[in-house]
């Protein structure tokens, strides 16, 4: 029954923060989601970290 309750309380919790970034997305005006690419990433790529695409460069359009 305890588990039951965590999950719960999980998934309620992910809804709940899902909930406010879809609101924010909503009511703002001219929203996007920036940076669409690793590579646009600086901090990134200071750490050596590259693309998941597999290539030198990634075309996220």
């Amino acid at each position: 029954m305890l588990y039951l309750k965590l999950i719960l309380l999980a998934v309620i919790l992910v809804a709940i923060a899902m909930s406010g970034m879809a609101i924010r997305m909503f009511f703002k005006k001219d929203a996007t989601f920036s940076g669409g690419s690793c590579q646009s990433s600086p901090g990134l790529s200071e750490k050596g970290i590259g693309c998941g695409c597999g290539g030198e460069s990634c075309n996220n359009g």
